[in-house]
């Protein structure tokens, strides 16, 4: 029988140019099977494999800001971010002045704008008998002022006076500067001038002008204008009205005072 003559083989490829992602050239290992064939993969040691995380880019920002420095071929935009630390701080910082001007502004209101009324007695009463006609009669009075602020000082400026018998007017005048009793105190000094006593006078004040001890119930009303003061800074003025009920024995020269209550209040 005669021998049946095989087909020559195929020819295998000295090499084969084949890249893989890496870069890297794969090399053919002759394989005992054509089926079958075998790569040998080289892989270089210094390829990175891990993305670093996006806060990385912002640390090193942030490094590159605050040395002065900046990338991008022009340097980087300042990141608003932390620049909004101190701005909230101004912002609150302005808010708490404000808060402590209106605060400031409504203690100055309370303290000197409206300041607590001062209390007032009548000292001493002197009687004046003008003999000139039209016979009348001037009293003097001396009153004083007791201050109940502490913080505020009040001036008192020019006022007028009436004294009454009964709703009967006996004299009326004029309030001058006050003389300075110190800061908590204020002496007054007012002479009022007292009408003609053409008959039309209180039957009980003839008497008590004449002589008579008895008891004789006196009106005094004051009106005076009053600034407040702190330091040398003055501020608003207010009317003052005082009244005082005063019991006298007679209308002697030096009038003996029984008994007195006195109310003052401001009238605006």
């Amino acid at each position: 029988m005669a021998e049946r003559a095989l087909p020559p083989a195929s020819p295998e490829p000295a090499s084969s140019a084949v890249s893989t992602a890496f870069g890297s050239p794969l090399e053919p290992v002759a394989a005992a099977a054509p089926a079958h064939d075998t790569y040998v993969v080289h892989v270089q040691k210094d390829q990175i494999y891990r993305v670093p995380p996006p806060e990385n880019a912002y640390l090193a920002e942030r490094y590159r800001n605050a040395r002065g420095g900046g990338g991008g071929g022009g340097g980087a935009k300042k990141q608003e971010g932390p620049a909004c630390s101190p701005c909230v701080a101004r912002t609150l910082g302005a808010v708490l002045a404000a808060a402590l001007l209106l605060g400031a502004a409504v203690a100055i209101s309370l303290v000197v704008l409206r300041p607590g009324v001062p209390s007032f007695s009548v000292d001493r009463l002197t009687v004046r008998n003008e003999s000139r006609p039209p016979p009348r009669a001037d009293y003097d009075f001396f009153l004083t002022a007791v201050n109940p602020n502490k913080m505020t000082a009040l001036w008192y400026r020019a006022g007028s006076a009436v004294l009454l018998q009964k709703g009967r007017t006996l004299a009326r005048g004029g309030v001058g500067q006050p003389a300075d009793g110190g800061e908590d105190v204020t002496d007054f000094s007012m002479l009022l001038r007292g009408v003609p006593r053409d008959g039309h006078t209180p039957r009980a004040v003839d008497k008590a002008l004449a002589g008579s001890r008895e008891h004789l119930a006196l009106q005094l009303d004051v009106e005076v204008t009053v600034q407040g003061h702190v330091g040398a800074l003055g501020f608003g003025q207010r009317r003052l009205a005082v009244r005082c009920e005063i019991g006298a024995a007679g209308l002697s020269k030096d009038v003996h005072i029984s008994s007195q209550n006195c109310r003052s209040s401001f009238v605006n």
